[in-house]
């Protein structure tokens, strides 16, 4: 019997450990391309962080003619709108869905997340139409209005969930006290289903962060340019400069990483709240 556990743990950590490689490894190879020379890149048998690393590469994203950091500004202002949106429209919504008892409130709740079945290329014409007609077009406006319209079912879905979990006898204690329903949502609410806002607004905030679609078809001018269009500056028609194109990816996920960092305690508590609750 022992010797079975020993040899199921060992099968299940080599394919623990090849699961976490293959998701590892693409992130090694982009840091490793970052630290090449571009004629280095192609050869065979590939080397890995050999001397000297290429650190010009960095400083040529970060300060060089094609630098990324207004683009990247542009894409943390954004996303960073879009998120806190998102969080104050989704707590709203939910808490009315959630805690109003109303005859189509399933029927919302469907329609909801049907929407979700709904490409965004699909949206991207007549969002295009709209922003044109209202002069919104080449402003950063009208990318935080598209990813809030994109990420606001998601988030009310997801806000829901843990609100409906929240005893309403919590809130009606404030009420006695002279509370309001807003002030039951803010002072009440709001801390007990902390660690789901945070993984609502990480979502919104990653969503739009990675946007193309919207910012190609919105964007016009250079200095609205948000990060993942910078990306293809460093491709042409003829040549790609791998290794400053891998630079910039890899600075491009700094903030996030810095993010999950700060708040991974609570994104896991967030993520794993209805499956541990009871």
């Amino acid at each position: 019997m022992i010797l079975k556990r020993k040899i199921f743990k060992a099968i299940r950590t080599f394919f623990y450990s090849v699961f976490v490689f293959i998701f590892i490894s693409p992130i090694f190879i982009m840091l490793n391309t970052s630290l090449k020379k571009y004629e280095d890149i192609t050869k065979w048998p590939p080397t890995w962080f050999r001397a000297p690393l290429e650190w010009v590469n960095y400083k040529t994203v970060l300060i060089g003619e094609k630098s990324i950091l207004p683009a990247l500004l542009t894409s943390f202002y954004v996303s960073t709108a879009s998120a806190i949106i998102c969080l104050l429209i989704g707590i709203l919504a939910a808490y009315a869905v959630a805690r109003y008892k109303f005859k189509l409130r399933k029927t919302v709740l469907l329609i909801i997340i049907l929407t979700q079945m709904f490409s965004e290329v699909i949206l991207a014409s007549p969002i295009y139409i709209v922003f044109k007609n209202l002069g919104l077009l080449d402003t950063k406006l009208a990318l935080i209005i598209a990813n809030v319209a994109v990420c606001l079912p998601m988030s009310l879905w997801l806000l829901y969930s843990y609100i409906k979990d929240i005893p309403v006898i919590l809130e009606e204690a404030a009420w006695i006290d002279g509370a309001t329903r807003l002030e039951g949502v803010r002072f009440i609410l709001a801390p007990l289903i902390f660690p789901g806002l945070l993984t609502t607004g990480l979502f919104a905030f990653i969503r739009a962060y990675g946007d193309l679609l919207f910012a190609r078809t919105f964007i016009l001018s250079p200095e609205n340019r948000t990060v993942a269009m910078a990306l293809t500056d460093y491709q042409s028609l003829y040549k790609t400069t791998w290794e400053t194109q891998m630079a910039a990816s890899v600075i491009t996920m700094i903030p996030t990483l810095i993010i999950f960092i700060f708040i991974q305690k609570f994104l896991i508590k967030g993520l794993l709240g209805d499956s541990i609750k009871g």
